[in-house]
């Protein structure tokens, strides 16, 4: 009689199994992978999406006597083309810790940013959610006569070199940090 014996079936079975473990461990490997970069890299992705926002707009500052440059760790201010017209405003981002964490956009037309400094007339939107935010200014420096890196940017009518924007992110369990020096056209 020919078949199988009882350890060629226990050996064909071993095999079968091995195999089958080894092809569900990648499957399982491959669908962690996936499912890590589609929710993972949303934040990095809004990070990321934010700096390019905020680069648009400074590099589209102008002077603007009645809206003067200002800035400070959490917080940004310039004149600039509002609502994507040639209406000219103030344009402000500011880290909120109240919402939690987020980066937050204001736009309020010419009007109302000359009459006083409240946030009356202005449109505001969240740009990303964010564990932690800071600008600094690179300007000259008239007490060291020297340009440099600083906290702050209070100079009337004028516009810093250089910002440098810092966030954290958390993506996952973990905290990550990007960074992005933008050059001001108009500052030089």
């Amino acid at each position: 009689m020919r078949g199988f014996t009882l350890i060629e079936l226990l050996i064909a079975a071993s095999i079968a199994a091995i195999l089958g473990l080894a092809i569900l461990a990648t499957f399982s490997a491959g669908f962690k992978t996936y499912n890590k970069l589609r929710n993972g890299n949303l934040a990095q992705a809004d990070v990321l999406l934010s700096f390019e926002k905020i680069e648009k707009d400074l590099k589209n500052t102008i002077r603007f006597s009645s809206i003067k440059f200002t800035g400070d760790k959490s917080s940004i201010s310039f004149a600039g083309f509002i609502n994507h017209s040639s209406s000219i405003g103030r344009i402000s981002y500011f880290f909120d810790t109240k919402t939690g964490g987020s980066l937050i956009k204001t736009e309020q037309p010419y009007s109302y940013s000359l009459l006083n400094n409240s946030s009356d007339g202005a449109d505001s939107k969240v740009v990303a959610p964010m564990k932690d935010l800071s600008f600094s200014y690179y300007s000259f420096n008239p007490a060291t006569n020297q340009y440099s890196w600083n906290d702050s940017f209070d100079n009337a009518g004028g516009v810093p070199m250089q910002v440098r924007i810092k966030a954290v992110f958390q993506e996952g369990n973990e905290d990550f940090e990007r960074e992005k020096t933008i050059l001001i056209p108009i500052a030089g």
